[in-house]
This record gives C-alpha cells, sequence and structure tokens, in this order.
C-alpha cells in the first residue's frame, strides 16, 4: 500500500487515540507478569491493542495494521493459555509496540511510511504467536528482544558480510588434520582429554539458539584448530599457563593467530574459521588477549570462547559437582555490565545450561 492511500487529515485523531492506549496496554501487560492467570487482564490488554489497531484502520495505515495484527495475534494465543505472559514475553510486546510508535511517527512528519526493513522481527513475532508451550514462547521473545537492540532490527545479511563456503574438499582436510592436532595436544596436556568432542557439542548447541547461526563447518573447524598454535609453547606453558609479564606470554598469546594461519596454508578458503580462531581470545569488553573491534567480532569465536571457560568450570566434574560448574559458568557468562560476552551468547547459554550433563567416560 502506498502512504498516498492514507487519510491524513484523520492521522492526528488516530495518533491521539493511539497515545491513550498505550500506556494502559503497558501497564496490562506487566501486570500480567504478576498476575498471569488473570482473565480480565489479559482482555483489557488485548482490547487495548485492538483498539490501537483499528485506529490506524481508521485512516487506512495498512503496513502500520499488519504489523499490530501480529502483536494482537500474540495476545489472543495467551487468550488460548497456549502459554502465559512472562516477563519475557511483556517486554517484548512492549518493545515490539515501540516500533509502531516510530512507525506512526514517521508516517505523520514525512506523509510516508517507514520503510525499514522488519521482516525478521514480525517472523519472530509470528513465532511467539505460534507457539504452543512456554518454553517456545519464551524463547521467541529472547530472540525479539535481541532483534530490537539489532539496528537491523535482525535482517540477514545486514551490517556484515557472509564470508563464503570453503569446499567440501577443504572442510573435509582441515577437520581430519584438526583432530590430529588437537590429539596431539592432550599428549602433553593429559587433562584436556575428550576437550575437543565436549566443546564441539557445546559450540552446535549453542549454534542453535542464534536468530542467524553461524555455519556449522567453520565451529567445528575452529573447535579443533584454535588451541593447536599452543604446540609451538614450551612444556612449562603447559602446565602454568604464562601471563602478560611473563618470559612464555608473547609465544602463548599468539597462538591463536599461529593457529589460524596453519590451518590456511592447508586450506585457504576455510577464512570464516581462520577469524574465528583468530578472535577467540577477544572479548566485547576489551578484556581478551588483543583489542577488537565490537562489531566485527565474529558470533563464533564468543561461542568457543565460552567453551573454553565451560570446560575450565567442569574438567573433572560429574554429578551434581558438575552441574555447579555449569552454574557457575551461566554466572560467569552473565556477570553483569563487564561481561566478556554479548548478549545473544548469554540468552544462548542461559537456554541451554540447565540441561547439560557430564560427557559419559
Amino acid at each position: 500500500m502506498h502512504a498516498a492511500d492514507v487519510d491524513f487529515s484523520l492521522l492526528p485523531e488516530a495518533i491521539a487515540e493511539v497515545q491513550e492506549h498505550l500506556p494502559e496496554l503497558e501497564r496490562d501487560l506487566h501486570r500480567l507478569v504478576q498476575s498471569p492467570d488473570s482473565g480480565d487482564l489479559l482482555a483489557s490488554a488485548f482490547r487495548h491493542m485492538h483498539t490501537i489497531k483499528g485506529d490506524f484502520g481508521y485512516c487506512r495505515a495498512t503496513p502500520i495494521i499488519d504489523f499490530i495484527h501480529q502483536l494482537e495475534s500474540v495476545l489472543q494465543t495467551m487468550r488460548d493459555r497456549s502459554f502465559q505472559c512472562s516477563p519475557l514475553i511483556a517486554e517484548a510486546l512492549i518493545q515490539s509496540m515501540d516500533q509502531v510508535q516510530i512507525m506512526m511517527e514517521t508516517l505523520a512528519q514525512t506523509r510516508q511510511f517507514d520503510t525499514k526493513p522488519r521482516g525478521a522481527l514480525t517472523g519472530l513475532i509470528q513465532q511467539m504467536a505460534q507457539a504452543r508451550n512456554q518454553q517456545d514462547a519464551d524463547q521467541a521473545a529472547r530472540h525479539i528482544l535481541l532483534a530490537e537492540q539489532d539496528v537491523n532490527l535482525g535482517e540477514v545479511g545486514q551490517g556484515g558480510e557472509i564470508a563464503p563456503l570453503a569446499s567440501t574438499e577443504s572442510v573435509a582436510r582441515a577437520l581430519a588434520l584438526g583432530e590430529q592436532l588437537a590429539s596431539a595436544l592432550v599428549i602433553r596436556l593429559p587433562r584436556w582429554r575428550g576437550r575437543a568432542a565436549q566443546q564441539c557439542k557445546l559450540v552446535l548447541e549453542l549454534n542453535k539458539q542464534y536468530l542467524n547461526p553461524t555455519n556449522e563447518d567453520a565451529l567445528k573447524i575452529a573447535v579443533y584448530w584454535h588451541d593447536v598454535g599452543m604446540l609451538a609453547c614450551s612444556d612449562f606453558s603447559f602446565q602454568v599457563q604464562p601471563t602478560p609479564k611473563s618470559e612464555g606470554w608473547p609465544i602463548y598469546a599468539a597462538h591463536p593467530d599461529r593457529a589460524a594461519a596453519w590451518l590456511l596454508a592447508i586450506a585457504p578458503d576455510c577464512t570464516e574459521a581462520a577469524q574465528i580462531i583468530c578472535q577467540h581470545h577477544q572479548w566485547v569488553n576489551g578484556a581478551g588477549i588483543a583489542p577488537v573491534d565490537k562489531k566485527q567480532l565474529h558470533q563464533g569465536a564468543l561461542m568457543l570462547g565460552c567453551s573454553d571457560l565451560m570446560f575450565d568450570r567442569v574438567m573433572g566434574l560429574s554429578g551434581e559437582d558438575y552441574q555447579r560448574g555449569v552454574l557457575r559458568t551461566l554466572f560467569d557468562v552473565g556477570a553483569g555490565f563487564e561481561t566478556r560476552f554479548d548478549a545473544a551468547l548469554i540468552n544462548a547459554f542461559e537456554t541451554i545450561a540447565h540441561g547439560l550433563t557430564a560427557p559419559v567416560e
């Protein structure tokens, strides 16, 4: 629909009505979190949402109507008792209504519809509306909130280039040699037995929770190769990890770049895996081995960094001790404003952490 179809003479009146209903809708959603079984509150929230949609229908602002209709469908699913209004769902709905505010203001000020792509966000709202249990609805809400934080609203291909895929031959060669080199590390560091397999499983599980997952082959290669550069370190460095002021630090700190260079020497097209390897000791808070541009930090590097932290916390543990180690890792991953990880990784790890079990020997 074109903006020319909008009745701009009625738009000011519609906006005034919407501005009255938005605070009431938000208030109902907050109250629903406290009283999720309240049919009256849910009916009131639905009524405000439906009225807001109708106000835009009054002046024929169809794109805004269509977006609100998706949010209304979420409330209808809650009325069907498929899931309740959790804090995540309430916040996802409230932040999505902020997009309505933006679209409304753009239309009023420019007499044109806001052209910002919202397809990914709309798709996530539809997922939440179609959820049939609380877990799926909450996960969809998490992804909505992450998309809302993204300047591109989660649109695929926005804000960064997609790395070309490596050939099947390169992937096979890189994985085969990577497994051999990872085994060589275990010979020098026996306590790392089973580490690569555990980390690969964790990283792939984390990857499933991302809105736009990373190529699995690149992740697998990065898991096996990310520490093989340490083979150049002295035996002492394997027993006592160097610190920035120690003699062995330069060789140790260079191990990600060294591993990436070795990988590219035998598989030049595995560039995405090499990027992940180079960055796996870099952090969003700037406290890693090397400075990094947050915008260029590969999400796979954060997954790999999380798997390193996880293995350190649970190594050699089983049963309840293992689960306590997982929860300690969860605390470290989401430790306030100083965390080394971004919101997407924190969300992914929170989602899977409670289901993690110790590997069977």
